[in-house]
């Protein structure tokens, strides 16, 4: 029976492969092995997969830091088709699968690129809606539970454009400084900030929210435009099992990149004040709109 292993780490997107039968698979940090893991803890040639007639072995290949199968430390394992391997410091989730079973976690996947892609093309007075239904997308194709979008030309000007699933007391000193964090560090850095587990990231660990585990995994992303900042695309999930994989964040990248455009739009239209202003008063996030970010720093 063919397999699924999904390497997870602390502060990168996971990593999913196929095994298939009657093959062999070297695992290690050389960029031969067939599964790469880039971390220290993991030897060279680390751990040897194989596929035999009475089903998957694993075997460690005299690394320096050991394997282990649900938490024991192994030279050789026959594996049951749903451990947690441990390659060094790197967990690795296995589960066998069937080839029907693999099909079709491709053609989901590949479903979920094909949506992310979908451009919504509106007019000029349909802008923040669309904003609000392009996060609506992201968090329900990357499976997060919340997200918002800040519009602004500098991080001191940041305003909510579009909010899914917070509400005012999340937006609390406390309890958002994580969030506020990451975001921070997003448009320092001009680069997505992942973090598969907040309380391991060296900035985001030492912020309250995360200490009193409010956050589990987030991601931000600047939104560009010409190298110019025109906001941030933010969303997390406080279940301690969310795995942001890949795909997770190549859709995040497809549907930030649409929601760059779609900002700059905006910001071409009028000054993002006013836009804020005119919005609904129905909308549900209404009472978030124009709250300056620099409210949210201690």
């Amino acid at each position: 029976m063919p397999a699924k292993i999904t390497v997870c780490y602390s502060d990168q997107p996971a990593t999913e492969a196929f095994l298939y039968e009657q093959s062999d698979y070297r695992i290690g940090r050389a960029s031969s092995c067939d599964l790469v893991l880039k971390h220290p803890t993991v030897s060279r040639q680390h751990a040897l997969m194989s596929h035999l007639a009475d089903g998957w072995h694993l075997n460690d290949q005299s690394s320096q830091n050991g394997t282990k199968v649900n938490g024991v430390k192994v030279v050789a394992s026959l594996l049951n088709g749903n451990e947690m391997i441990s390659v060094g410091d790197v967990d690795c989730l296995f589960e066998a699968k069937t080839p029907q079973q693999l099909k079709a976690i491709e053609s989901h996947n590949q479903w979920r690129l094909e949506r992310s892609k979908e451009a919504t093309i509106v007019a000029d007075n349909m802008l923040l809606d669309t904003l609000q239904e392009q996060l609506t997308s992201l968090i329900s194709l990357t499976g997060t539970q919340r997200g918002l979008v800040m519009l602004g030309s500098d991080f001191q000007s940041l305003k909510v454009g579009a909010v899914v699933g917070m509400s005012d007391a999340d937006f609390d000193n406390r309890a958002f400084e994580g969030s506020v964090g990451a975001m921070m560090a997003a448009v320092n850095r001009a680069k997505p900030v992942i973090a598969m587990d907040v309380s391991q990231d060296a900035i985001l660990a030492k912020r309250e929210s995360v200490q009193r585990k409010q956050i589990a995994a987030l991601a931000c992303v600047p939104l560009l435009s010409d190298n110019q900042l025109v906001g941030v695309v933010y969303t997390d999930s406080k279940l301690s099992n969310k795995v942001l994989t890949e795909l997770d964040v190549d859709i995040l990248s497809i549907i930030s990149q649409q929601i760059a455009l779609n900002s700059q739009a905006i910001v071409l239209q009028s000054q993002i004040s006013n836009l804020m202003n005119r919005m609904p008063q129905s909308k549900s996030y209404d009472s978030l709109l124009n709250k300056p970010i620099l409210q949210l720093v201690h």
